[in-house]
């Protein structure tokens, strides 16, 4: 079976629109919870989110073009085929793929919907991969994933499959979702919003905040990176993807799905369990996502295994979540600093696993786990190690 690589990492969020900013913004605790000023919230209760203020978002003309969204992913994935030091001009463009999960794809912005409907072009999920392959002339596999907030696990396991059964040598890979009316409105709807901040793990959580980001990973064969005389920066070994059929948006308690994700990744990437030294969580902040997680996590490995979650920081990204969460665990493995969870404060007594709370955890880890889930029961897990 073929080794994968990552050899490149790019990321925007409420907290960093680098990946030096935004990891230092996570270990030093920083916040991206201001006021949403991308569409009207008074009808709402909750009238702030993790929105991107970066001014060079729309610097160039054809931003806008492409959309917010795309230009999220492709600001990402030019970071990110830097960092792996690649030309793609310099390439065989028909060797390499691009795999994009996403929520809500390319949405047009609330208030624009009904007078600029004729004039602006259809785009929806399938926008992003298609201009960014388009722009880049890439020819390999085009993919989009639309399994909610496990959109950026589902696009890595889809990534290694391109590259293992050899269909590509390079795989883009990430998740992008923006700040939209729709998605805010629909969480509002199922009261699943905490009003001012996210508090994963903690007894007095309320709910999530949303946000809005993308992560980029570029996958590569190890061959292909010799060949190449790259660099990797971490192996991804496995994959898990599970379905509860329990409840349209409420996780099975029992957490065999989640369960079963994680087995599953374990097994395809040859790890034993006590091998695992961290554990990236979904965390959403939410009473019955805290606690089948947790439940998940004990089954597998007891109370001791150490967990956290970022949704604190940068909001729940939706689509992005796993990708951006997959690029931290890249960082966890490279420097062994894990990062906490903001805003935890009194763990809830249900979650019995070791959940950092108040400031980063130096420990090295050679192997890490990241999970998602989503609503319809839909559950992921990856699992990555050090080069």
């Amino acid at each position: 079976m073929k080794d994968i690589l990552i050899t490149g990492l790019g990321v925007m969020t409420a907290i960093g629109s680098n990946l030096q900013d935004f990891w230092g913004g996570l270990l030093e605790g920083k916040d991206g919870v201001k006021p949403i000023t991308a569409f009207d919230v008074q009808s709402h209760t909750n009238k702030v989110g993790c929105e991107i203020d970066d001014p060079a978002l729309y610097a160039l003309p054809v931003n806008e073009r492409l959309g917010r969204a795309t230009t999220l992913f492709h600001t990402a994935l030019e970071d990110a085929l830097f960092d792996a030091g690649i030309q793609i001009d310099h390439l065989d463009k028909s060797r390499i793929g691009i795999s994009v999960g996403t929520t809500m794809g390319e949405v047009v912005p609330y208030g624009r919907m009904e007078h600029e409907r004729e004039s602006m072009p259809a785009k929806g999920p399938h926008w992003i991969a298609r201009q960014i392959a388009q722009n880049y002339g890439l020819k390999g596999p085009r993919l989009t994933l639309t399994n909610a907030c496990a959109a950026g696990n589902f696009a890595l396991a889809r990534a290694v499959d391109e590259i293992r059964g050899g269909r590509a040598d390079i795989m883009i890979v990430g998740g992008v979702d923006i700040l939209s009316w729709a998605a805010f409105t629909g969480f509002s709807s199922i009261r699943a919003m905490a009003p001012d901040r996210s508090k994963p793990f903690d007894v007095n959580r309320k709910g999530l905040i949303l946000g809005e980001g993308a992560g980029v990973l570029i996958l590569e064969s190890r061959e292909h990176v010799e060949e190449r005389g790259g660099h990797a920066r971490a192996k991804m070994l496995g994959y898990g993807l599970t379905s509860d059929a329990y409840h349209i948006t409420q996780p099975d308690p029992s957490a065999r799905g989640a369960i079963a994700a994680i087995k599953q990744a374990l097994l395809m990437g040859d790890i034993d369990k006590k091998q695992v030294g961290y554990v990236s969580a979904h965390g959403t902040g939410t009473l019955a996502n805290d606690r089948m997680e947790a439940n998940a996590l004990f089954h597998i490995w007891g109370e001791d295994i150490v967990t956290s979650s970022i949704k604190a920081n940068i909001g729940h990204t939706l689509g992005a979540a796993s990708a951006i969460e997959a690029v931290v665990c890249v960082k966890a493995l490279e420097t062994g600093m894990l990062p906490h969870t903001l805003n935890l404060v009194e763990k809830d007594p249900a979650c019995n696993v070791d959940v950092i709370a108040f400031e980063p955890r130096k420990k090295q880890v050679d192997y890490v786990l990241s999970n998602a889930y989503a609503f319809g029961g839909i559950n992921s897990s990856i699992l990555l190690g050090k080069v």
